[in-house]
């Protein structure tokens, strides 16, 4: 089974990665692609995935779209309460705002919160 396993990836580096980036694989396989990339938060491939798994206005895609979607929310959703959590902390002065350490997590928060708004607007808009 190993013996398999290492010829279907070799398969799949050789063949399907030269491909991919010309349309030319079944759109299934960028349906499975998206939803792998997903699964691992690499949401700049599974989008770029979910435009070439074809228009959005096949039920297929415009789904995958949607839980792209949702999943970026959520993860939007998350980091701000963690800036609103900091906010919050610094004001009954819990931390010190003066902290190296408190306002570089600060940025880095609030970083993650407009990259995954951009990621939600490109997802959006390639939706309608």
């Amino acid at each position: 089974m190993l013996g398999l396993n290492l010829l279907f990836r070799l398969g799949r580096w050789l063949l399907a990665e030269p491909l991919e980036d010309s349309g030319l694989m079944p759109k299934g396989y960028y349906r499975s692609q998206a939803l792998a990339a997903l699964e691992e938060d690499d949401f700049p491939e599974s989008l770029r995935y979910l435009k070439l798994a074809g228009p959005p206005e096949r039920d297929a895609v415009r789904l995958l779209g949607q839980l792209i979607i949702l999943r970026l929310r959520l993860l939007k959703e998350q980091h701000q309460q963690r800036c609103q959590a900091v906010a919050e902390l610094l004001q009954q002065g819990k931390l010190s705002s003066s902290s190296d350490c408190t306002q570089e997590l600060l940025a880095e928060e609030q970083k993650a919160v407009a990259l995954l708004g951009r990621y939600e607007q490109e997802a959006l808009k390639y939706l309608g």
